[in-house]
């Protein structure tokens, strides 16, 4: 169809489908596809075209994609913005830990005051113990690495800090971690905002 890949993520792809027409951006991942053109018929040709080589259910605007929640607000004065939030992630994070929404603890930063991630003490473990940490460790920056690149760029600097220490984590890069987490259930409901309005 003439489009390219984009340098920023092998998933993504841009292109005019006809000359002089409006370009198009479709991201890929697995079966999925999420486009976007600034040209309604440009989206259907798409549509059409994609039809003529297999069955393809359009389910309209994209309301969840990867995780990924989409809250869509039409203006009065014709222009759209959007939200991309991950609640429902977020929540099974905080299940994953077992940390109750209800707990009256309050978390206003991803920072533990007074403790620099890079000054923890590395404790001596078993190899074994130290085999299930670095598992346990690894899923929550995982997990959290996630958040960052998608709609939580304000861990960005601490998920950075804790993912130097996924080969020989302690019991401390672990609260680190666990802090982190903590504070995501006070910005749940947080995420980026788009907009058309300039």
């Amino acid at each position: 169809m003439g489009l390219k890949q984009s340098s920023i993520s092998p998933c993504l792809f841009v292109g005019t489908l006809f000359e002089g027409q409006q370009p198009i951006y479709i991201g890929i991942y697995v079966d999925d596809i999420v486009y976007f053109s600034a040209s309604d018929q440009v989206e259907r040709l798409l549509e059409q075209k994609l039809s003529t080589i297999g069955n393809v259910d359009f389910m309209g605007q994209v309301s969840h994609s990867l995780g990924i929640e989409f809250s869509w607000h039409h203006h009065d004065d014709v222009h759209l913005s959007v939200t991309l939030s991950q609640q429902s992630f977020a929540e099974n994070l905080l299940d994953l830990i077992n940390y109750s929404s209800t707990s009256t603890s309050s978390y206003f930063t991803p920072y533990r005051s007074g403790l620099v991630i890079d000054s923890i003490p590395v404790s001596p473990l078993s190899s074994t113990e130290q085999d299930k940490l670095r598992l346990y460790y690894q899923s929550l920056v995982g997990s959290l690495n996630w958040l960052v690149h998608t709609t939580h760029p304000d861990l960005s600097t601490v998920v950075s800090l804790l993912a130097q220490h996924q080969s020989t984590p302690s019991q401390g890069h672990v609260d680190a971690a666990l802090h982190v987490i903590k504070y995501i259930a006070q910005t749940k409901t947080s995420g980026i905002y788009f907009s058309s309005c300039k």
